[in-house]
């Protein structure tokens, strides 16, 4: 992994590019190689990516209501998780159905 600073050609850029895939997390761009998954993915991890897509889906709806955002606001000050959003897709991960 490699951390991009102050460089305008790759400031605020993200996705893939050739054999490089370009993250920001916060205010940092962050640069790691690509590598393509060799084995299929395992039952259990296609159940787990599931489980997550639905929590987000959860979590940006459940958002889009003032009093639920400020529910998870509260509640990811609380937890010490970095956002609301965050809160909300644990809450899903953890008390689905």
């Amino acid at each position: 992994m490699a951390i991009v600073k102050k460089n305008l050609v790759t400031e605020g850029l993200r996705g893939r590019v050739g054999n490089l895939i370009f993250r920001i997390r916060g205010k940092t761009t962050m640069v790691y190689p690509y590598s393509k998954r060799e084995t299929p993915l395992s039952k259990e991890q296609v159940n787990a990516q599931v489980r997550f897509a639905e929590a987000v889906r959860m979590a940006r709806a459940a958002l889009t209501d003032k009093a639920e955002r400020k529910k998870f606001k509260k509640m990811a000050k609380r937890e010490g998780k970095a956002s609301a959003y965050g809160a909300a897709v644990s809450y899903f991960m953890l008390h689905r159905d």
